[in-house]
């Protein structure tokens, strides 16, 4: 009786990764080879069938634990990547490894090395041969061909490249100078289609924090305002002219501060976020004209008087008709808070979610059409995104500095909209 009861139970022994089994388990020893990766356990279910398997850590699954279940990017050319997007840019979906239609092409799940190469039974990219990135087969017509796969390069720190200009270059915003793009990579310009006149008009401007999200302010925008209608172009030296230098995107969301209104002119919280995508869903790709801007430090306290960059296509004087047809940039100097509260303007208009800049000669400021632009300013060899244009009396007016949005203030609410995103160190995937 104690005899049958043992055999009634199928008994499973943990064995090493060769699947050789325990002298001390009560059968004849054996070898298997399960073959499992990475940290995957070999497990022997003994007594009958002596069936194995590879019982894997959370992140992994697959017959050999060979499947990333959380992996979404791909480092360097993607030879490694075992992921499990399966899709291509046209949102195409790959043939598995396994297929019957394969089995004359150079890679499929029954070659030599399918296991080192991440071939199996499954349909997920891979880069077998080092091509450029992670691609896989798909079937058109009666034709299989392959295709490069739907996924972006994962970003790192080594490739962290925020605050990192690609030119200083000035030709020669109010008393500025005619700017390259590539000094300014990551302005963001900002469009709304009007059915009066029938064509995109120009709003605002942004800073691209983040491959997918450009912060701007929120008086940009009315409340409750459908995304829809609105467009963002990176990588824009001309407002009334388009080139490839350009990256266009729709915007999928538009989030302003809770705590901002617009109402007898409280400029409080004048900040928001504008979720970016392509048409064909990506985000930002880094060029020598797109980069992202690094946020500051929480902590981040600049001196009085620290020289810092505003930029964007505003007018030259508040009395303009026309906003600046070319990107502007122009310098202007941190104004000490006590002294722009209760000198320039006072204690009501001013408060510590706000910073002011100008010009020592007063001849520099931002404009109408800056708003939402970027006050950037170098800490610890970068540029960072110190302050967003908000508001000021006129432009360029004696003893009346542009105010701007105080972004250290904010970064706990940009952090959570961005759902938990490490935004601080975020770079774009590299142009092919």
């Amino acid at each position: 009786m104690h005899q049958q009861q043992g055999y009634q139970k199928l008994r499973a022994a943990v064995v090493d990764e060769s699947c050789a089994f325990n002298p001390l388990s009560g059968v004849d020893r054996w070898e298997g080879d399960c073959n499992c990766v990475n940290g995957g356990t070999c497990i022997s279910y003994q007594l009958f069938s002596r069936i194995t398997r590879c019982l894997c850590p959370e992140e992994y699954s697959g017959q050999h634990c060979e499947i990333d279940t959380k992996s979404q990017c791909y480092t360097e050319n993607g030879q490694d990547y075992k992921g499990t997007v399966s899709k291509n840019k046209k949102n195409e979906e790959c043939l598995s490894w396994d297929s019957p239609s394969l089995i004359r092409r150079d890679y499929h799940a029954g070659v030599r090395n399918a296991l080192q190469l991440g071939l199996g039974k499954h349909n997920y990219c891979r880069n077998p041969d080092g091509k450029t990135k992670p691609w896989c087969y798909i079937k058109r017509g009666y034709r299989t061909l392959e295709t490069e796969c739907d996924i972006q390069l994962c970003p790192t720190e080594r490739e962290a490249t925020c605050g990192q200009r690609s030119s200083s270059k000035y030709f020669k915003i109010v008393g500025g100078s005619i700017t390259a793009i590539e000094s300014q990579p990551w302005i963001a310009t900002i469009f709304h289609y009007s059915r009066k006149i029938g064509q995109n008009k120009f709003v605002c401007g942004g800073s691209l924090i983040d491959p997918c999200w450009v912060l701007t302010a929120a008086h940009c925008f009315s409340p409750n305002t459908d995304p829809s209608g609105y467009t963002v172009v990176l990588g824009k030296s001309k407002l009334d002219a388009t080139d490839d230098k350009e990256q266009t995107f729709q915007v999928e969301r538009i989030i302003n501060h809770h705590e901002y209104s617009d109402e007898g002119g409280d400029f409080n919280s004048d900040i928001a976020l504008m979720k970016i995508k392509s048409a064909s869903g990506h985000c930002a790709v880094e060029s020598e004209y797109v980069k992202t801007i690094c946020l500051p430090s929480e902590n981040l306290v600049l001196m009085d008087n620290s020289q810092c960059e505003v930029s964007g296509y505003g007018k030259e004087d508040n009395w303009d008709i026309y906003y600046s047809k070319i990107l502007k940039t122009a310098n202007v100097n941190l104004i000490s808070q006590s002294l722009c509260r209760d000198e320039y303007y006072d204690q009501t208009r001013v408060n510590d979610n706000m910073v002011c800049a100008g010009d020592v000669q007063w001849k520099s400021d931002a404009c109408k059409g800056d708003s939402g632009g970027p006050l950037v300013c170098e800490h610890n060899g970068r540029m960072s995104l110190y302050g967003i244009v908000s508001w000021g009396d006129d432009c360029a007016k004696v003893k009346k500095p542009g105010v701007y949005t105080r972004v250290t203030k904010y970064l706990s609410w940009i952090e959570s909209h961005m759902k938990g995103v490490n935004f601080k160190s975020r770079s774009l995937p590299k142009l092919k």
